[in-house]
């Protein structure tokens, strides 16, 4: 590897961002906190979800009203964002961006395989690299181009709900079979399975019912629920709309409420009635809403003084968004898992919603703690190497 003449840090850092990805990965940490102890798909007949009964109930209905489906979208929304930035900060230097971006694509893609082979199958590296191979050629689109892409992508899964209306009682059945039938094996091997159980389970199992045309049709379908939150991150990056928070606060605030609404109101009937309706609007149309709603908050709040001083503490996170992500999934299936401390199904929603704080408090401490003393993450550091073909700086001066 030879230096760069290219900064991956020059321009600067957009604080707000830090803060957001900061937020996403504890709103992704509270989500699968639920699986981490349950399992992929969360069947409360093979389960007992409710130990502490109303309370675990409660904690159940706040972490869908609030958290599921709104964290991973903003991440997405964040990752799009920030490859239009990477895009920007190349073509300025006059330096190839394709290479860049594949290089870091691919190395993505391969973190991704790691981590949802070995650690944890709940991975989004994997989906958020496949979908970069499909969201490079829309980065060549002017900011109405992005926009346009990014509401069709959008409005396709948005229209994906109303065919969940549709009664197919024998598809239900069926999907419902192979689901059960996944959740049972799959309890098993991680209560009671060694570390090569695991992986052997991994390989084996199918969660579709369809083999590897089963698997290949959830990627794509994956891959679209994320790409029209990587397009319009990538548009209101193209607009710089987060350095002009103060001069547009008017229409963040307009944002704010719009989304307020329609997200939280998309997500509620889930909340009271489950059903695969209501889950598909809760996904579909409710994750992306209150994914802005978040974001726009973010920003809102980070404009005056106070509020940035409040929220700094994410930016430590979220500037090791990728290392504190990837560590969220080793503690915690060693904490559940049965080769761990073997604590599988045992605590329910609202002992493991506060075990997920506390250790989300202690990532801050840690990441501020190691930005004291180094530039960036150790995951961080080897993205970086891989993308720009340099040996990056780790360490500060003293």
């Amino acid at each position: 590897m030879k230096t760069s003449t290219l900064s991956p840090l020059e321009g600067g850092r957009i604080m707000q961002l830090d803060m957001m990805r900061g937020l996403a990965i504890f709103g992704i940490l509270l989500v699968n906190i639920m699986n981490f102890q349950y399992g992929l798909l969360l069947q409360p007949d093979i389960h007992q979800f409710y130990p502490l009964g109303a309370i675990d109930r409660v904690t159940e209905g706040f972490l869908y009203l609030f958290v599921k489906t709104s964290f991973y979208t903003l991440f997405s929304f964040l990752f799009g964002y920030g490859m239009v930035l990477l895009q920007e900060r190349t073509e300025l230097k006059g330096t190839n961006f394709t290479g860049m971006y594949w290089r870091r694509a691919f190395l993505l893609l391969v973190l991704g395989i790691l981590h949802r082979t070995y650690i944890w199958e709940g991975d989004i590296l994997f989906t958020y690299a496949l979908t970069s191979f499909v969201f490079f050629f829309f980065l060549y689109f002017k900011g109405k181009g992005l926009l346009i892409s990014a509401l069709i992508f959008l409005g396709i899964m948005g229209l994906s709900v109303l065919g969940a209306n549709i009664d197919d009682t024998a598809a239900s059945e069926y999907q419902d079979g192979i689901i059960y039938d996944y959740s049972v094996a799959e309890k098993e091997v991680l209560e009671n399975g060694s570390y090569l159980d695991v992986l052997q389970f991994r390989f084996a199992a199918d969660i579709t019912g369809l083999g590897l045309i089963g698997d290949i049709i959830l990627e794509i379908t994956t891959v679209l629920t994320v790409i029209g939150m990587f397009l319009l991150g990538a548009y209101v990056a193209r607009k710089k709309w987060l350095l002009q928070i103060q001069e547009k606060k008017s229409f963040f605030k307009k944002i704010w409420f719009v989304t307020l609404i329609i997200g939280f109101g998309a997500k509620l009937p889930y909340v009271l009635s489950s059903s695969y309706f209501s889950e598909a609007l809760m996904t579909y149309i409710g994750g992306p809403f209150t994914a802005i709603f978040y974001a726009t908050s973010i920003a809102l709040i980070a404009s005056t003084e106070k509020g940035k001083k409040l929220l700094t503490p994410l930016t430590y996170v979220g500037r090791l968004s990728l290392t504190n992500y990837l560590l969220q999934s080793i503690i915690f299936t060693t904490l559940f898992y049965g080769y761990g401390v073997g604590l599988f199904g045992q605590l329910g929603f609202f002992v493991g919603t506060l075990i997920a704080i506390a250790f989300f408090i202690i990532q801050i401490v840690i990441s501020k703690l190691w930005l004291t003393y180094f530039v960036i993450g150790p995951v961080e550091w080897f993205w970086r190497a891989g993308t720009y073909f340099i040996i990056p700086k780790l360490k500060k001066r003293p």
